[in-house]
């Protein structure tokens, strides 16, 4: 694809484009119209009769860049320039990073052995409805906070009981640390990270309980950063659900109508991956 004929393909074809008349504008804007209707009889949105339709579409998903915090120092993601419009016609970059880096999804093998991999993980599953249960006072007075039987008790008072299938979300206000990688790992002296999660008991109580599809947090781990054992993690990777990790806008959906849509790569083997995280909230 990156041969020298190519590239001078791609060159030629954009320098010898015609100047974009009205007449070819509005020969354009015809198309567009009959695509339209096209979509809307095969089913196919079109971002404006998405919006129209669906509702508002938020992203809980951050930038990911080369100087996002990560869980372990060294899985910082590198990027390179591959190929250039300039020299070659188009534009590619070359990345390393690990699965789980950024916003990400955890998937059942990252923590059991022959778990299912995120190439054959049910694309069914990673649609559903999402709830955010905000712990962020608890948060702000203690870094080790957990997310507890007691506040979905507490959330489901207001609300109702949680739907089996809902995908349920932490929102403990981390979110706003992310742009300093220092600050949103909170690692003490030991090198002990500092930061809210689920706790085991409320993990096996949405397995069990109320079948939930999986969970999110807005930190870099299910669990609170301090554990040594990933209790919130083995629950739910050992009932065959999902996490996700490094969330971002929850403040956005809260109290609110949301579907999430969990983009993650399906690559062979993986444990899981970077992930483009929407809702789609209803009006």
């Amino acid at each position: 694809m990156c041969s020298p004929e190519v590239a001078k393909v791609v060159r030629d074809r954009i320098h010898n484009e015609p100047h974009l008349s009205r007449r070819n504008f509005l020969r354009l804007g015809g198309m567009g119209a009959a695509g339209a209707a096209v979509a809307s009889i095969v089913g196919v949105a079109t971002p404006a009769l998405a919006q129209g339709a669906a509702g508002t579409v938020v992203d809980l998903s951050h930038v990911f860049g080369t100087d996002i915090p990560t869980y372990l120092l060294d899985e910082k993601p590198k990027r390179e320039t591959f190929v250039t419009v300039e020299n070659d016609g188009f534009y590619i970059q070359r990345w390393t990073y690990t699965e789980h880096a950024g916003t990400h999804v955890d998937i059942p093998a990252h923590f059991v052995a022959d778990g299912e991999t995120v190439d054959n993980y049910p694309a069914d599953l990673l649609i559903g409805p999402g709830i955010v249960i905000d712990i962020s006072a608890k948060a702000a007075e203690n870094a080790d906070a957990a997310l507890e039987v007691a506040d979905i008790e507490a959330w489901e008072s207001a609300n109702g009981e949680i739907p089996a299938g809902t995908i349920v979300f932490l929102y403990s206000g981390w979110d706003a640390k992310w742009s300093d990688a220092e600050a949103f790992r909170n690692a003490d002296a030991d090198g002990v990270q500092h930061y809210p999660g689920f706790s085991a008991e409320a993990a096996t109580f949405l397995i069990e309980q109320r079948d939930i599809r999986g969970i999110g947090v807005d930190t870099l781990s299910l669990d609170i950063g301090a554990s040594t054992t990933f209790d919130a993690h083995v629950t739910i990777l050992a009932a065959g659900k999902f996490g996700i990790e490094g969330v971002n806008n929850l403040a956005e959906i809260k109290d609110k109508n949301a579907t999430i849509f969990v983009g993650v790569p399906r690559w062979e083997g993986g444990s899981g991956g970077p992930a483009r995280l929407l809702a789609v909230v209803s009006e």
